[in-house]
């Protein structure tokens, strides 16, 4: 089935491409689905575990996580596997140099990548 998605390319603070969002799926550069984002801006695994708030920077946007809340946020039912997935050939544009996250803060793609495991039948 072809879908008309808007794909919104996910940043690492170091300004590499690390995920591709199709709303609200969330896709590894791959093309393989790792995780969904809420209506809020908040990222959660395919098994429904809180990862993070996706930055509201539009130019880009990176998965921040507060180290010292991340374990208050109650799990998510996920939605059913999408149907579709990006092509992994997009080309995106070099985002702009982002902020340093703030204090406590990581930058989820960065160093915790292990918290978006691809999804597999």
């Amino acid at each position: 089935m072809q879908h008309d998605i808007r794909w919104i390319p996910i940043y690492t603070t170091g300004r590499n491409l690390a995920a591709f969002l199709g709303y609200p799926y969330l896709f590894d550069t791959k093309g393989r689905w790792i995780g969904f984002v809420t209506p809020a801006g908040e990222v959660f695994s395919i098994h429904g575990e809180y990862v993070g708030q996706l930055e509201a920077n539009p130019r880009a946007p990176r998965i921040l996580r507060h180290v010292e809340t991340a374990a208050l946020h109650p799990p998510e039912t996920p939605p059913p596997p999408p149907d579709f997935a990006p092509q992994t050939n997009m080309t995106v544009p070099l985002p702009p140099a982002p902020s340093k996250p703030p204090a406590g803060t990581v930058d989820v793609l960065l160093t915790m990548p292990e918290l978006l495991p691809p999804y597999e039948e």
